[in-house]
């Protein structure tokens, strides 16, 4: 089975598995498929470990958790006198809260991730990496280890020590993102939907959560403290809906603040048929504050050839969707032709804002009395 050494451990700000500790293959739930280990030291659980080598669910995750066991090891005690003991089985362990760091493989995905403070460390996904299975994830381990310095021991020790942090922001916002262990990028905050349904302003509120359109600018650096004057000029990615989850929790830093601009006009675009009980029979427009709804209108008939005529665009992610191969295309080009042309297909075919959509993007603003 594969599974981290202490030595790798420090590379990823892992606590090390002691002699002391007793490992526990504890019991799985019906629908697991993984198992799942528990490090007990003395009555207390101080870590997890999750692994599943079947070439259809192969996973790999290390985490630390602080539960106590009953004295005859049965049961998981409850944190407060309200609680219930719980027996001593995986799908009861998995509920606890998590802490410290943790390393994740699954669906050919890495993440490093503190999870006290819920700030990512390393996301494989900005990178375009292909890890298939449980054997390209120890190549990839084998590989960061190899290639961390001192410096950057010290930085994600550093990162792991860190507290949590409700961090403040607001539209015109620039942050700062990390790429890479060594690269950064940035964006800016362009609408804050959750702010305008607080204050009763209306929009198409197709979105979970707490939702904010944001944008990354076109620069890669190794410099964490580019000024807010110089992105400003620069172009942007086009934007995206994203939880505000990286942004609460102080995973992309706020860097500075400026008033949006006229020209930073820059925005996703929803258009569709309500859904919401509330508006039967509308059809609705969205993109940044602009909102329409038309009682009685139908929707137009823009399918033909690739164009799918699904343009509701009301999906939205917990990560920035960014691909450092696709956004160093795009710096090159100084184009976002690259960006249209390298993301999955159903997605550009999806999105108003694709070129290749000019002129019924044209057509829908006629109908719903946008300019």
């Amino acid at each position: 089975m594969f599974e981290l050494t202490n030595e790798q451990r420090k590379c990823f700000a892992l606590p090390p598995i002691l002699d002391t500790w007793q490992r526990i293959e504890v019991k799985a739930g019906p629908y697991d498929k993984y198992v799942t280990y528990a490090f007990v030291d003395g009555r207390r659980i101080v870590k997890v470990i999750q692994v599943s080598e079947t070439p259809e669910h192969e996973m790999y995750q290390e985490y630390g958790v602080d539960q106590m066991l009953s004295d005859d090891g049965t049961k998981i005690l409850p944190k407060t006198d309200k609680g219930k003991p719980q027996n001593f089985t995986a799908p009861n362990l998995v509920k606890k809260t998590p802490v410290g760091m943790s390393l994740s493989y699954g669906r050919e995905r890495v993440i490093v991730v503190n999870l006290t403070t819920q700030q990512c460390y390393y996301r494989s996904s900005y990178n375009f990496l292909s890890i298939k299975n449980l054997y390209d994830f120890s190549k990839w381990v084998d590989d960061w280890c190899f290639n961390t310095s001192e410096k950057e021991l010290a930085e994600i020790n550093e990162f792991s020590k860190r507290t949590r942090v409700h961090q403040m922001f607001q539209e015109g916002d620039f942050f700062r993102y990390r790429i890479t262990r060594n690269l950064y990028g940035y964006g800016r905050i362009l609408v804050d939907y959750a702010k305008m349904r607080k204050e009763g302003i209306p929009f198409w509120d197709v979105f979970f959560g707490k939702p904010l359109c944001v944008a990354a600018y076109h620069i890669v650096t190794e410099d964490a403290g580019v000024n807010i004057e110089y992105l400003a000029r620069l172009k942007m990615l086009p934007s995206q809906m994203i939880m505000d989850n990286i942004f609460f929790y102080g995973e992309c830093e706020i860097i500075g603040n400026m008033p949006i601009s006229e020209k930073e006009d820059n925005y996703t675009i929803h258009y569709g048929q309500s859904i919401d009980a509330r508006k039967p029979n509308y059809l609705c427009y969205q993109s940044g504050k602009t909102y329409v709804a038309l009682k009685g209108e139908k929707e137009l008939d823009l399918r033909s050839g690739d164009v799918l005529g699904d343009f509701s665009h009301k999906s939205i992610r917990w990560d920035l969707d960014i691909m450092l191969p696709i956004l160093l295309e795009c710096i090159k080009k100084k184009s976002n032709e690259p960006y249209w042309n390298m993301i999955p297909a159903w997605r550009a075919n999806q999105d108003l804002r694709n070129p290749k959509f000019k002129k019924e993007l044209k057509r829908i603003k006629k109908q719903m009395g946008v300019k």
